[in-house]
């Protein structure tokens, strides 16, 4: 065989093998990850679900564990139900959720129960802003449902006026104002900040002066101390307790749960304290030890965030 054919015959096996290696590689963006050692994640966001496929599971809320400890609880320059300011020792440790549950979260909740999504409002509908429109009840509602998802034990029983708390259960729950006051001044890592991690509102809150009259997405501005976003501003959330605007002159030191219900309930329900301030209020109002309330039944503007009782360690 002269050198010409030699060589054809090179470079015939030579195509040939690359034909066959081309053949063996994946064409799509998942096998180049994959190569990079990035595998594509199954459910990541915006990953579209296969026809057929089951719902993906609620997104587990990212929380972080605030240490039991005391603090001193409300204020003598403000309002007059933040006084007098008083001894509180938190006896558990609690998870927190570092955001406000959103309205994606929320939609999902509501979508997978048949409860209807709450109103629709113009600019207030993206998918990481705080879910609004929530009333107490629902609130309530939604933390059992993601505590059976994820297999704890559920926190809530008995309805309307008779609904019982488990502080002891696993799952999610609201917070009592005592906890939610602890998390929101950093907990064990305080630094003594009039709003959740700053003495400048503009840092951390959004609310009247910097919000452009709208609701932000949650985790824009600065965290406090433990890492919490939005402990000031941007939207109202619920706690456990009942409202008592006297509350505090006979609150327990120990792990405060709020008073038994005061006036007769309106049509709406109940009043219960509400924590945060909103993107409406003023630098006053999105204090960490303002206090606030609606009736349960009410939406309004309204959202909440997780808590839990920390397992033992």
């Amino acid at each position: 065989m002269d050198k010409g054919s030699l060589r054809a015959c090179a470079l015939t096996a030579a195509t040939l093998a690359l034909c066959l290696l081309a053949a063996c590689v994946p064409s799509d963006s998942g096998g180049a990850a994959a190569a990079a050692g990035s595998p594509a994640r199954e459910g990541a966001p915006g990953t579209p679900a296969a026809p057929g496929a089951p719902a993906a599971p609620p997104l587990l809320p990212e929380m972080v564990r605030a240490e039991a400890g005391a603090f001193v609880m409300g204020s003598e320059d403000g309002a007059a139900d933040e006084r007098p300011a008083h001894r509180v020792r938190i006896a558990r440790d609690l998870l927190v959720a570092v955001r406000k549950v959103t309205a994606e979260e929320y939609d999902r909740f509501c979508d997978e129960t048949g409860r209807a999504r709450p109103k629709s409002r113009l600019g207030f509908d993206g998918p990481r802003l705080p879910a609004i429109g929530v009333d107490w009840y629902d609130a309530v509602a939604y933390c059992d449902w993601l505590s059976r998802l994820h297999g704890l034990a559920p926190c809530y029983s008995g309805e309307g006026l008779k609904t019982a708390c488990d502080f002891g259960a696993s799952g999610y729950r609201l917070p009592t104002e005592a906890e939610w006051e602890w998390a929101a001044r950093g907990g064990r890592l305080s630094k003594g900040f009039r709003w959740a991690g700053s003495d400048d509102p503009l840092a951390v809150a959004w609310f009247g002066e910097n919000s452009q009259g709208a609701m932000r997405e949650v985790g824009l501005l600065g965290p406090n101390e433990l890492g919490l976003y939005d402990m000031s501003g941007n939207l109202y959330e619920w706690c456990w307790d009942f409202y008592g605007r006297d509350y505090y002159a006979a609150s327990p030191e120990i792990d405060p749960e709020g008073p038994p219900p005061g006036r007769p309930a309106t049509p709406r329900g109940p009043e219960h304290s509400r924590r945060a301030g909103s993107w409406r209020e003023g630098r006053e109002s999105v204090r960490v030890a303002f206090r606030s309330l609606d009736n349960a039944g009410y939406p309004g503007d309204n959202g909440f965030r997780l808590f839990r009782t920390a397992p033992s360690e």
